[in-house]
């Protein structure tokens, strides 16, 4: 196991030093940063950013949104998690924060400054004979480098090789985190033969690689993104994939638990029709959320899925709202005809006195017409303007008293 472990460790960097670097010339240019870049941001700087990411393979996305050639300006979930992968490969304090150190490390790798005695002295940490004979093996490898960067190999096969392989290489070092952390109750004996399976398919693919057998280096990578993947769920891993389809279930049980909710409403015979509106809402977002889980768009699908959370939320806080706003257009319309009651009498006895009320019956005239209005909002179940125009009665009806 520990001698996979350097191979892994080894494999990395090498396909980082001699994969992927060759590539930046070509999908990449040099970044020039001016400011720190943190979740948020948005700027030409974030796009350039990830581009870099890309190239090295810290991908932000294997499609969609900030998948390579679709990168954007705005830095976003995947963004800082990719930088997050990205800084603990390169010895930065692992935040997400693309800061002063970031931004020096960035500029130090792409001037070529990085040393590469990490790989050897890793290679020399063991004097066991397997961990000899995988040293060997690769300087075998490396001497072929010279020749593949020299050719300029950039074919479709080529490309689809270093995709796999980084995708493979990803995914053991996911595995390896997950069995580090792994607890007695999981299949880690399975975990460490399939992680072990893994990084010997990795290092076929890498030797068929260069060797310029991209059909048998992709083949092999994607045994090895297959063992490794058994590797990560036996070692209890989950994944960001994994996540957010917990987050999508989590949302669908809300959402079946509401149904129930609001049904029993119904059936106690109460107003659930916005309810039930903004239910329907909910439920086409997250089969939304689900397509676009299976596109691999991760940020898309949590996004969506929180938006039907609130949609779930506003349903069970509109049930029974109709009724409630009918009842406060009622009460105002009884408070109106009160206070026009009022008004009536105050001008009868005023006008009895001699006072002129000319301007009071005028006002009460007013109220009268508002209330009518009012009335006929109601008979419409437009309650909310029923209570607005006979609010305005009321008013005018006591304005009607204040003008005696």
């Amino acid at each position: 196991m520990k001698n996979f472990k350097f191979l892994s460790i080894f494999a990395t960097a090498f396909l980082l030093a001699f994969l992927i670097l060759p590539t930046f010339s070509q999908a990449a240019e040099k970044c020039v940063f001016t400011k720190d870049l943190e979740l948020g941001s948005t700027s030409e700087e974030v796009r350039c950013l990830q581009k870099y990411l890309n190239s090295a393979g810290y991908t932000i996305a294997t499609s969609g949104v900030g998948s390579p050639g679709n990168e954007t300006s705005l830095f976003r979930d995947l963004t800082k998690k990719a930088i997050i992968k990205w800084q603990a490969a390169n010895g930065l304090s692992a935040t997400g924060y693309f800061g002063s150190q970031s931004r020096a490390k960035y500029n130090a790798l792409m001037s070529g400054t990085i040393s590469s005695t990490t790989t050897t002295s890793t290679a020399n940490t063991s004097s066991n004979a397997s961990v000899t004979a995988l040293n060997q093996e690769i300087a075998s490898l490396k001497s072929q480098i010279a020749i593949l960067k020299a050719s300029g190999s950039t074919s479709v096969q080529d490309n689809e090789a270093r995709s796999e392989i980084k995708k493979a290489l990803d995914m053991i070092s996911d595995a390896e985190d997950a069995l580090d952390d792994a607890g007695s109750s999981n299949d880690v004996v399975g975990a460490e033969k399939n992680l072990d399976d893994a990084k010997e398919d990795i290092l076929s693919a890498v030797n068929s690689y260069f060797k310029k057998n991209y059909d048998n280096a992709i083949k092999s990578a994607e045994k090895a993104l297959g063992n490794a993947e058994d590797a990560f769920e036996d070692a209890g891993g989950e994944s960001d994939s994994d996540e957010t389809e917990a987050l999508i279930d989590d949302i669908e049980d809300k959402f079946d638990d509401a149904k129930d909710e609001i049904k029993q409403a119904d059936l106690d015979g109460e107003d659930v029709d916005e309810s039930e509106d903004l239910m329907d809402e909910a439920e086409d977002l997250i089969d939304e959320a689900n397509d676009a889980l299976e596109e691999d768009d991760l940020e898309e699908a949590e996004s969506l899925a929180e938006d039907a959370e609130d949609l779930i939320d506003d349903a069970l806080d509109a049930i029974g709202e109709a009724d409630k706003d009918e009842q406060d257009a009622e009460d105002a319309i009884d408070d109106a005809k009160d206070a026009i009651k009022d008004a009536k009498s105050e001008i009868s006895d005023a006008d009895d006195d001699g006072d002129d009320v000319s301007d009071a019956e005028d006002l009460l005239d007013e109220a009268e017409d508002k209330l009518d209005d009012a009335e006929e909002a109601f008979d419409d179940e437009d309650f909310n303007e029923a209570e607005d125009l006979a609010n305005d009665a009321e008013d005018l009806a006591n304005d009607a008293i204040d003008e005696l």
